[in-house]
């Protein structure tokens, strides 16, 4: 084991694993009731049994009712208290015990709404007086009808602000993938990955609450008006400029105790100075929102502080009173907190709702729907089928190439996957396409790595060394081109991971987590297994291996005079195709367009109707939904680009002869046209623009750090030149741009970008090991000579995944897959041909320009 703690590795190699693995349990979703019961004392509790009874009863007298909600109120009905009942005893009251058997329910991996479809809401927009006033005074409209007006003309900034806002609070609950757009005139749909009922409870809570947090005083005479109102309520008058208000405290086995306060309407300050908010506990255990103010509401909360001691000031959330503290003393340390009865996922979608910021709206909830998912159940099921066929393409390739050393090889990659589900289940994330993106990448970098380590191992014996010397120094040199490789990828995800939004971050978070189970598996791993084998095998004196690439001696001065032309060319004709389709080449998820909405009587395949819609020339989305409603309760939605909509007066007529024609078993009814807003507008596209642009600086300044500014500049150069010739190619062939694209251009940056760091990593090897003061362009030709069989090695395994996709994935992910197929092979082109004879050109240049510097100081002197 070569002095190594083999037992102390070991240890934590079973450790790790086990871990994750044990986190994607359970893979699918549980009854709500049972799970009730699992987290009983006795799990026949007969007051549990008799709850259960009762709530399946409201349920069956209403069905729109959700078995949390049901459950509590079968449960404060009676004014029973669940944490007497059940084993954990850190939960504090009801509310909390429904969070926990929600949490236990849920599936451990959420699949996104591509996958596995969702739940959607309907949202109108309607401005609240306060809004409007603030507007008509900043306009200088002297009526309502004025006021109106101008909010027509800014609806869209204010909509999009409110999109932003919706944005950021699902994030909060870690749902990054959900698609929020406008719809009609104000409306907005939000579609999240949320299938099971009682979890759409708490995102539609979140969703609605519009959080607008007012500081308003109580009246100073409170407690005499009080005791005046409950002598005689129905004749008592509320002081002018006052509101009654109360406070309910649940008691255990007693009705609610309620507090009454006399509230000033006018409120002395709003939550905009609020800079955090986040759930803590009191000294006796009671929960509590502690707020914490930036300087301008610090010193706005300590004037209101100051200049009221002694009064009680009442907390507002969204016209609910949660507390009315007394202000003993001035608060100017810029904090506060919000006393009452939460649970703790209350405290925790009211903080997030503050932190997130409040709607200049009131927002109406006019329809929920169950969302199919959109690649339908035989895309997924084919696509698993393709996947796991390509993978065995991958698993047989490595095998047959590496022999031993591939099957380690796999082994790694099958604990690298299982880890990555494990940590995405246990992390909480959500497994969509641009996600799945994320895994093929990590899949393509876990066998790069591998592939790097073997190809040195193979170099090391050729040189005459034993074979475990051999393996320790291929470790040795291949740790930093991996490292590096890696790194450099994880910068990327992690700044798309903290700046990008929605499908972007999705992408990251898998990309992410894949790059730290890739390092594990790669370095930790398959080196433990190598130990074991050689402790297995003590006789073991080579490690054969099949090498169909023997050391190329290719002229590359003379492939890049060709290619370094070509490419220039290539990249100009793009950029004019761009700007002779100009919006022509984005989808509706950029551009938006017309919802048309059927009622229908048999569904037909989804993607059997988007085929028959390209016949007469719509490039259309079609998604099935369901309502709990009677009425109205299954729809198809279809999705069409507003250019497309010019071809006739009425799309929807045109639609429904067509459809109905086509598949008459469907008899499609009714039918509803909205102009539909894009996924994307402009807050979306702003973050994204800039999640790209600081992972490109990200990669240059790592890149600069660990090499030199020729090497990064060079990576730049050849990463655009990528992104430009795939999306040339790609439009060329009549393709749009939609969000998966986005997420399948990303991918091909990250497996780029590993690819150049490679090479450059053996051209500083070779620079640092020349004796004999070689001209640096032919030690950039000879690395690259190196390099190449790792490269086409790597380009195979990973074209063997991407093409069987291609070929037999569906037509719902053959955007997406071309994206990736293209990237591969221009990323490869373009390490050998774009990256290395720029850094060449870039370094020569720097050198000439040192010299001629140190000349003409030299002739000075």
């Amino acid at each position: 084991m070569n002095n190594r703690p083999w037992m102390l590795r070991t240890a934590i190699a079973v450790v790790v694993i086990l871990v994750f693995v044990c986190s994607m349990y359970p893979l699918t979703q549980r009854d709500f009731y049972d799970t009730f019961r699992k987290l009983l004392k006795d799990p026949k509790d007969p007051v549990a049994e008799q709850l259960i009874a009762d709530a399946k009863a409201m349920q069956a007298k209403n069905p729109e009712l959700f078995a949390s909600q049901a459950l509590l109120a079968a449960t404060e009905s009676k004014g029973v208290v669940l944490k007497d009942h059940i084993k954990d005893k850190s939960l504090s009251d009801n509310r909390d015990v429904m969070s926990r058997i929600r949490k236990d329910a849920s599936s451990s991996i959420r699949l996104g709404l591509d996958l596995n479809g969702g739940v959607e809401f309907m949202l109108q927009l309607i401005p609240d007086q306060e809004f409007l006033d603030r507007l008509g005074k900043s306009s200088g409209a002297k009526d309502r009808e004025a006021v109106e007006e101008r909010m027509t003309s800014e609806f869209n900034r204010y909509r999009d602000i409110a999109i932003e806002i919706l944005r950021k609070r699902l994030e909060g609950q870690k749902i990054f993938e959900a698609e929020i757009t406008p719809t009609g005139d104000r409306y907005v749909s939000i579609k999240a990955p949320i299938v099971a009922k009682d979890e759409k409870v708490k995102l539609l809570n979140l969703i609605a609450m519009s959080a607008k947090l007012r500081f308003r005083l109580v009246h100073p005479e409170n407690m005499k008006l009080v005791e005046e109102y409950l002598q005689n309520p129905g004749n008592f008058t509320v002081p002018i400029g006052y509101e009654l208000m109360k406070t309910s405290e649940f008691r255990p086995g007693k009705a609610p105790e309620v507090h009454y306060y006399f509230v000033k309407y006018d409120w002395v300050m709003d939550g905009k100075g609020v800079r955090d908010a986040f759930p803590v506990r009191d000294q006796f255990g009671q929960r509590q929102i502690s707020l914490s103010f930036n300087p301008e509401g610090a010193a706005r909360f300590a004037k209101v502080t100051t200049e009221n001691v002694g009064r009680q000031l009442a907390i507002v959330l969204d016209g609910k009173l949660y507390c009315a503290p007394n202000i003993k003393e001035p608060i100017t340390g810029g904090n506060a907190s919000i006393s009452g009865s939460f649970s703790e996922e209350e405290c925790k979608n009211i903080s997030d709702a503050l932190v997130s910021g409040s709607f200049p709206f009131q927002i109406k909830v006019d329809a929920v729907f169950d969302t199919d998912p959109k690649l339908g159940a035989d895309n997924v099921s084919n696509g698993v089928w393709v996947a796991l066929w390509s993978m065995l393409g991958v698993v047989v390739f490595m095998v047959a190439y590496y022999l031993v050393g591939g099957v380690i090889s796999v082994i790694a990659l099958v604990i690298n996957l299982l880890l990555l589900l494990g940590a995405m289940a246990a992390f909480d994330a959500t497994l969509t396409l641009p996600g799945i993106a994320g895994i093929v990448l990590t899949i393509g970098m876990a066998v790069d790595a591998n592939v790097l380590i073997f190809e040195r191992v193979r170099e090391e014996l050729k040189s005459g060394k034993s074979l475990i010397p051999a393996v320790d120094a291929g470790y040795k040199h291949a740790l930093s081109a991996v490292i590096d490789s890696n790194l450099t990828t994880l910068i990327t995800s992690i700044i798309l991971m903290s700046v990008g939004t929605g499908a972007i971050k999705g992408f990251a978070v898998a990309l992410s987590i894949g790059i730290l189970s890739t390092l594990f598996t790669a370095l930790f791993l398959t080196r433990l297994m190598f130990d074991y084998l050689f402790m297995w095998f003590p006789n073991m004196q080579n490690l054969k291996m099949n090498q169909f690439f023997t050391e190329a001696k290719i002229n590359f001065r003379k492939v890049w005079k060709i290619a370094v032309p070509v490419s220039v060319l290539l990249v100009v004709l793009s950029l004019v195709l761009f700007g002779a389709k100009n919006k022509a080449i984005l989808g509706v998820d950029f551009t938006g367009g017309t919802q048309v909405m059927f009622d229908y009587q048999k569904a037909v395949p989804a993607t059997e109707m988007e085929k028959a819609l390209l016949k007469i020339h719509y490039d259309a989305t079609v998604t099935y939904k369901t309502s709990a409603s009677a009425q109205d309760s299954r729809k198809v939605e279809i999705l069409i680009r507003d250019d497309m909509t010019k071809k006739s007066s009425n799309p929807k007529e045109v639609l429904q002869k067509y459809l109905n024609e086509r598949f008459p078993e469907a008899k499609f009814t009714g039918g509803q046209e909205s102009s539909v807003g894009g996924l994307i507008g402009w807050e979306f596209s702003k973050y994204a623009i800039i999640a790209i642009i600081l992972s490109t600086l990200g990669i240059g300044a790592y890149v600069t750090l660990r090499y030199e500014l020729s090497y990064a500049t060079a990576s730049i150069i050849a990463l655009l030149h990528d992104v430009i010739i795939v999306m040339g190619i790609y439009v060329l062939m009549g393709r749009t741009v939609s969000l998966s694209v986005v997420a399948a251009v990303l991918t091909t940056l990250g497996y780029s970008i590993n690819d150049k760091v490679v090479v450059f990593d053996r051209v500083r090897e070779n620079v640092r090991n020349d004796e004999d003061r070689t001209p640096y362009t032919e030690l950039v030709i000879c690395s690259v000579n190196q390099t190449l069989s790792r490269t086409v090695l790597t380009s195979i395994t990973t074209l063997i995944v991407v093409v069987v996709l291609f070929i037999w994935g569906g037509i719902a992910i053959n955007d997406f897959v071309l994206i990736m197929m293209l990237g591969i092979i221009v990323g490869t082109y373009s390490s050998m041909c774009v990256a290395a004879p720029t850094a060449t050109y870039l370094h020569n240049r720097k050198k000439k320009s040192s010299a001629a510097h140190s000349a003409a100081a030299a002739k000075k002197d």
